[in-house]
């Protein structure tokens, strides 16, 4: 049994047509319930009632967490490909809705029917939580993770990462990507972009530990909160957990030594691995995994300097986006009901927010109440080529883990100060965000980020040792280079290498070595004669500057 937990401010629901035959009678009518916590439930072959008490124990557990009195029991096969028979499912499934009737006002959707639904997910930590309840003895069963790529578009990343020899995934680590040694050209180019402009700024690159004890999880609040979405473990008679954020680790590093306010802002920035359970019916290839590479940065400052940090953030968000042509809207979100910290914080934490996207006179949506329990946030949401929009960037002000870890600097008052801190990301993550950048492509990467930049091939035989020293030249000139010597039609060569979406194709036959010249076939566009080499040269290296695309 596998359920998806969705703390909401609302669920809309409304059956559509029968799915199966014996489906619950009910009325085509739409209903809305407020304030719930909507639990996407999936009945798995070999589950039995003997799960009600388990399930049931389960959801008691995260609604106290969220502070929530209203379940909506939500039957949702898309969790798993393994279903129960309906009848076996839908016993299950009254079973739970009577006992969950003794602890909460409760609501189920009708089982048996296509629904189609709206819903507004909480956006504090906790809104969303994903579980597998199962009987002992299959708790250390791996389940085959089968892609069925009938169902995917064209333009689907697995289907290109897979063409394009970039990545792949394998049932024996689910949630996790294989880069292919493109792949991997792809990730660190992406990743040096961003060192770079992170350098710029005045970023120090960190690197913290995946594995860290139950003792930071416990003074962060993970452990409580998020200990089921977490991967643990235990050595030498203590329990460990692979992070699911990378905060604490900075704070550590923060808190190493006494800070003074002439040290701030501290801006620290890593490209941290973290591990995240998802359940199996969820992952999807590099959208939803289980490792994830974000591209955190936490900076630490004093209150006043919140406003000009923000503004450099954005700043900083706007000429990454710009070099991949992405256009985005902005979302500003505020207190919600349950918080921490006082409404004065509240109130100059958004104020900072707020002032830096007016100073930057940049158009945002005002979200009253949708902010995180411990600070407000600013959300980018980013169009791609297919016209699909994605949060990537958010920039949030945090009260709670300064708080908590008691992350002090002495001021100019020689008193000590509670430290303020940003959180953000630009990417999210690399996983993701290189997803999204492959459909954004259609994976026809721009020259600069092309794992392939150059194919060159030879006519006929007589060609091979001239375009040789032709590609030998080019990879001197630091371009990435495939060659294509084979004793194939010339056509067969244009195809395969046209199939790998490369920008340039470079062929070399008697009248290119009679003439000393280059004959050049962009990607998608007709082939140019007569090409000197040292002007081919020049156009890539101009094409190849980040600095002009910046």
């Amino acid at each position: 049994m596998k359920i998806l937990t969705l703390h909401c401010d609302y669920i809309k629901f409304k059956p559509v047509k029968e799915a199966i035959k014996g489906a619950e009678k009910t009325e085509k009518k739409e209903t809305i319930e407020r304030e719930c916590l909507v639990v996407l439930t999936t009945v798995e072959e070999n589950d039995n009632e003997e799960l009600v008490e388990k399930l049931v124990e389960n959801i008691k557990e995260i609604a106290s967490k969220v502070k929530c009195k209203k379940i909506v029991l939500y039957p949702y096969a898309h969790l798993s490909s393994r279903l129960a028979r309906p009848e076996i499912a839908s016993k299950i499934l009254e079973k739970t809705e009577k006992a969950l009737k003794k602890h909460f006002d409760v609501k189920k959707a009708p089982f048996g029917w296509y629904k189609e639904f709206e819903l507004k997910c909480k956006g504090h930590p906790l809104a969303e939580l994903s579980r597998e309840i199962t009987p002992e003895e299959k708790k250390e069963k791996l389940r085959k993770i089968i892609l069925d790529k009938s169902k995917l578009s064209p333009q689907d990343h697995r289907i290109l990462g897979s063409r394009l020899d970039l990545f792949s995934f394998n049932e024996v680590s689910p949630g996790c990507v294989f880069w292919h040694p493109k792949g991997v050209i792809l990730r660190n180019l992406l990743i040096n972009f961003w060192r770079k402009e992170h350098e710029k700024e005045g970023y120090k690159e960190i690197s913290t530990p995946q594995l860290m004890s139950k003792k930071l999880w416990k003074i962060s609040g993970h452990w409580d909160y998020y200990k089921e979405n977490m991967f643990l473990t235990s050595a030498a008679n203590e329990e460990f957990a692979l992070k699911p954020m990378n905060c604490p680790g900075a704070i550590l590093l923060f808190k190493l030594k006494p800070r003074s306010y002439k040290e701030l802002p501290l801006r620290f920035a890593e490209l941290g691995i973290v591990h995240r359970k998802e359940l199996s019916g969820v992952l999807a290839g590099m959208f939803r995994v289980w490792q994830i590479t974000q591209d955190d940065a936490h900076i630490f400052c004093t209150e006043e300097q919140l406003e000009e940090e923000i503004m450099n953030i954005i700043r900083l968000i706007q000429r990454i986006y710009c070099v991949f042509g992405f256009s985005y809207r902005i979302e500003l979100s505020t207190m919600p009901k349950e918080h921490i910290g006082t409404k004065e914080k509240w109130t100059a934490a958004e104020k900072a927010l707020q002032n830096a996207l007016k100073k930057l006179k940049l158009e945002f949506k005002l979200n009253p109440g949708e902010g995180a329990f411990y600070g407000p946030k600013i959300d980018f949401h980013i169009k791609d080529s297919q016209g699909r929009e994605w949060q990537c960037a958010t920039i949030q002000v945090d009260f709670f883990m300064p708080e908590k870890f008691e992350l002090k600097y002495t001021g100019k008052d020689n008193k000590q100060h509670t430290v303020k801190i940003i959180h953000r990301t630009i990417f999210g993550s690399i996983e993701r965000f290189i997803g999204i950048l492959t459909e954004h492509y259609n994976g026809a990467f721009p020259l600069w980020l092309s794992p392939v930049q150059i194919r060159v091939l030879s006519f006929t035989k007589r060609n091979v040792e001239t375009a040789k020293k032709i590609a030998e030249r080019l990879k001197q000139e630091g371009f990435r280079i495939e060659t294509d010597f084979e004793d194939v039609t010339l056509d067969y060569k244009i195809r395969e290498a046209e199939l790998q979406k490369i920008p340039y194709i470079v062929v070399i036959g008697d009248k290119e070595e009679k003439t000393n010249t280059l004959a050049v076939r962009p990607r998608n566009k007709k082939p140019e004669f007569g090409i000197k080499l040292e002007d081919f040269i020049k156009k890539l290296k101009e094409q190849t500057e980040i600095k002009k695309l910046l």
